[in-house]
């Protein structure tokens, strides 16, 4: 994992972004002249601005996202090196806030205007853009208008005038520029051109520096030495699918034409486009479905792949935008080398490939060292994602359903959805983006994953209907880290005697112990170092097993290495049933004259473990700060997690503004709903969350929104309804958890300072508490343990990370 991740932000830009960089020395000389009524067309459509343009240095400024996408264009923000980058299929534009010079793939142009920053907010020369686009540009200053129209190409439609056949049946064809040589058709001049019959052996190529359609209008062919249809080279290619027809498109287990750009039963090396209302089948027996060297188009049609490596792989932009595409791929079902955009249609993946599974194998005492092994990067070359791109993967519209063996949605880079009905079922992650991942709308239902949604960087959800079933993290933000942490973040994880443990064992007189462990806590996850697999000695993996004790560990130390997620080291005078009261249950270690801690606020009292005072030792404490490397920002939505690792989790902060959020946190104390490793914060919305008590986080201080951070006093089943009313006996909080839970966090609008209210479990009266503060303690809480670290007392100690992801 990179340590110095570049922050980049797709959408709004944020204030914090640009305030900084406003304070780089960036002056804007702004005209006298009043510019509020700049009016901008497109191809005869007005570009609607969120900020109006303006006019500076007599040039016109408009804002950088909105221009963008009026021209279809994706744009990226990295506030690093203050740079914007957009991409529209194979043109690149780069350009720096203060500099004229700009970039058009390799070349390099200079303007006498720089994008700026005003008000917060990046504006950039309308012209330039346009120019650069190859767009034509005018300005009318009596109107304040500024006109840009796409350019019409004379010639455009010359090529429709050749039309012609090809009948695969008897190899006839007709039309100029088209001829047939040992079953392989060529085409070698601009035309339109109707594919009828069927050949066991025969192959289409077009080669011509002009554009081509081919009409499938209800055929079949099959090429057993290379791919079916096979565009060589064109301005553009069209493949057009005639409504009511049935198509199918075959290729063989080996190509021996000696051609090494034929990689896909369609093979296309310049932009390819498919339409239509008929069907295309498409076996791939090689590698890939179609195999796109520059962009590719879906435009309507059923569309069916079956391929033994990727369904279809682009090298710049997929775009789907109608039509009905159902994909059954070995390897991923959709990759794109730039961008994935998907505005509408229907979308149908399996992927069936053997990936590597993701791990999670702690060694060394307890959390206290762990590995954390997490196939999902560079390292392999086995990969089965169902949607894959290496720069975006933008979600605007349609019906997306995934069943994949590896990552369902997955960019080496950013993801933003704002859109569609996306249902995932994965054997691996759900949703993974290397860096930022913004969601705005749509409709997404995890039904199966490790991790439900995984930004490394910034995960920002600003609306949606979202559900997440994961066996891991539900949200997580920023991955793995450096190894040690401790200290308050100093050089040196905690080793947590007597940390709360994974699992219970039944003591002599029925009740539940936990065993004594040598965990090392949660305090600080700290910056855990990345090691690549392979680099551990094998007598530390899976335990950190110290050589001289090789077949020799006592098997409470067994199951787990050496305070592992096992019995982790109940001495043998302490055995089942011998523990102290103060050591059960994660009291850990508590010494005597700390017993009925001061700290306790409210109801009930909070036993903590040395180390376990909301970071005695440093740790993870409470602070105003918010990461600008790893956060997870929730400022709507209706959201509901069941996860059985960290319901949200995130190596920097934690902030709801608003929207719904649920949790159903784990049945296992060594995670939590909520966990954090800088600060967590509620300012508005609703949030429950649930889970085990073991490594409890609860949002801190600096919230403006009221929270009750209520202990059970046992667990309870699950399917157990927890309640909320208030003096009026109105119910401001009821939820039934999926699974067991002792720790419930609440915080609402309608929980009040000053205010008395009463929980119920089950139907039972059990609490009453009035909100005095901004946090409300109830119950009997239990964590931490003695520690480097606090928070969670101590931290997860020496935790070692291994993340190696496929792209």
């Amino acid at each position: 994992m990179k340590t110095n991740i570049k922050r980049r932000i797709i959408g709004a830009l944020t204030a914090v972004t640009l305030i900084a960089t406003l304070s780089s020395g960036c002056v804007i000389a702004k005209n006298d002249t009043s510019s509020d009524g700049i009016k901008v067309t497109y191809d005869g459509e007005t570009i609607e601005f969120d900020v109006q343009p303006e006019i500076i240095n007599d040039r016109v400024m408009v804002p950088m996202r909105a221009i963008f996408e009026a021209f279809g264009a994706k744009v990226k923000w990295d506030g690093d090196t203050q740079t914007i980058t957009s991409k529209k299929k194979s043109k690149t534009i780069t350009m720096t806030i203060g500099s004229t010079d700009m970039t058009k793939n390799e070349d390099t142009y200079t303007f006498d205007t720089a994008p700026v920053i005003e008000d917060g907010r990046t504006l950039v020369p309308i012209r330039a853009i346009s120019e650069m686009l190859g767009l034509d540009v005018e300005w009318d200053e009596e109107t304040e208008t500024v006109t840009i129209v796409t350019p019409e190409d004379e010639d455009d439609d010359a090529w429709k005038e050749n039309t012609g056949t090809i009948e695969l049946s008897t190899m006839k064809v007709t039309g100029d520029g088209i001829s047939v040589s040992d079953n392989v058709i060529t085409i070698t001049e601009g035309g339109d051109f109707t594919v009828t019959g069927e050949s066991e052996n025969g192959q289409i190529v077009i080669d011509t520096e002009e554009k081509v359609k081919l009409r499938l209008s209800g055929m079949s062919l099959t090429n057993p030495t290379g791919s079916a249809i096979y565009v060589k080279n064109a301005d553009k290619a069209y493949i057009t699918l005639t409504d009511g027809t049935d198509n199918t498109l075959t290729d063989g287990e080996t190509y021996t034409s000696g051609d090494e750009n034929e990689k896909g039963t369609i093979t296309s090396r310049d932009n390819l486009e498919i339409k239509g209302k008929g069907s295309l089948t498409i076996n791939a027996n090689y590698k890939n479905g179609i195999d796109a060297s520059d962009s590719l188009d879906i435009e309507n049609g059923s569309i069916t792949i079956n391929a033994v490596n990727d369904g279809i792989n682009v090298n710049d932009t997929l775009t789907i935008s109608g039509g009905t595409l159902n994909v059954t791929a070995e390897s991923d079902g959709l990759q794109a080398g730039d961008i994935v955009d998907i505005t509408s249609g229907e979308v149908n993946i399996t992927t069936t490939g053997d990936v590597p599974a993701s791990t999670n194998n702690d060694f060394g005492f307890g959390r206290g060292m762990q590995q954390t092994t997490t196939t999902d990067d560079t390292s392999s070359d086995v990969t089965s994602k169902g949607i894959k791109a290496d720069w975006f993967i933008d979600i605007s519209g349609g019906t997306i359903n995934l069943t994949t063996t590896d990552h369902a949605i997955h960019s080496a880079s950013d993801i933003e959805i704002s859109g569609g009905d996306i249902t995932i079922a994965s054997d691996n992650k759900g949703i993974s983006a290397h860096e930022d991942l913004t969601i705005n709308g749509g409709t997404i239902d995890i039904t199966k994953s490790t991790e439900g949604i995984e930004s490394k960087a910034i995960m920002t959800v600003n609306d949606g209907d979202i559900s997440v079933v994961a066996s891991d993290d539900g949200f997580n933000a920023g991955g793995g880290g450096d190894m040690f942490g401790g200290m308050g973040g100093g050089n040196m994880g905690g080793m947590n005697f007597g940390g709360q443990t994974d699992t219970q064992s039944e003591s002599t007189d029925g009740t539940q112990q936990q065993n004594m462990g040598m965990r090392g806590g949660r305090g600080m996850r700290g910056q855990m170092q990345q090691a690549e697999q392979g680099e551990m000695p094998s007598d530390m993996q899976n335990g950190m097993t110290p050589p001289e004790m090789n077949g020799e560990m006592p098997l409470d130390m067994q199951q787990g290495g050496m305070g592992g997620r096992g019995r982790m080291m109940t001495p043998p005078d302490m055995q089942n049933g011998e523990m102290p009261s103060d050591m059960q249950q994660g009291g850990m270690m508590t010494p005597p004259d700390m017993q009925q801690s001061e700290n306790s606020e409210n109801s009930g009292t909070e036993q903590r473990g040395m180390g376990g005072f909301g970071g005695m030792m440093g740790g993870r404490g409470d602070s105003s700060e918010i990461s600008t490397e790893h956060h997870i920002q929730i400022n709507g939505g209706t959201i509901y997690i069941n996860a059985m690792g960290d319901g949200i989790d995130s190596n920097g902060s934690i902030v709801i503004d608003g929207g719904t959020v649920t949790v159903d946190g784990t049945t296992n104390g060594g995670n939590s709903a909520l966990d954090h490793d800088g600060t967590m914060m509620v300012n508005g919305g609703t949030l429950i969350a649930v889970s085990a008590i073991g490594m409890v986080e609860a949002p801190g201080s600096y919230s403006t929104q009221n929270v009750l951070n209520y202990t059970l006093s046992e667990s309870v089943a699950a399917g157990t309804e927890i309640t909320v009313k208030n003096s009026s006996g109105k119910t401001i909080a009821s939820h039934k958890s999926a699974n067991a839970y002792q720790s419930f966090i609440f915080s609402s609008d309608e929980l009040v300072t000053g205010e008395t209210y009463t929980i119920y479990v089950g139907g039972e009266e059990k609490d009453s508490f009035t909100v005095s503060d901004v946090i409300t303690t109830v119950g009997t809480a239990t964590s931490g343990g003695m520690g480097f670290g606090g928070g969670r007392g101590g931290m997860r100690g020496m935790q070692q990370n291994t993340d190696t992801t496929a792209q």
